[in-house]
């Protein structure tokens, strides 16, 4: 896990649906107790975890509306911090 600008951690994880060797990619507060993950499926899919303010499950569709979702969700639980750790997996 590294820690790592909010800005720069919101630009991983707005291209990490096109990282074809990428299964998991979660983003963490500082404290760690807000989350934000995308993980890909068996079929290649993938889905976004909001954990914190909010607990939410979905499904990313693919193009605008998928990245959508992702800055939401970004936005939503992370919106006054200045570093986050990033967790990796492939």
């Amino acid at each position: 896990m590294r820690l790592m600008p909010a800005k720069q951690a919101q630009a991983r994880l707005m291209s990490a649906p096109g990282d074809a060797g990428l299964r998991t990619l979660t983003l963490l507060t500082f404290k760690k107790d807000r989350s934000v993950a995308l993980e890909r499926d068996a079929e290649g899919a993938w889905e976004l975890f909001e954990d914190g303010f909010e607990r939410a499950r979905t499904p990313l569709p693919a193009g605008g509306a998928g990245k959508r979702l992702v800055k939401d969700a970004f936005k939503r639980e992370f919106p006054r911090s200045n570093k986050l750790y990033v967790d990796e997996r492939r």
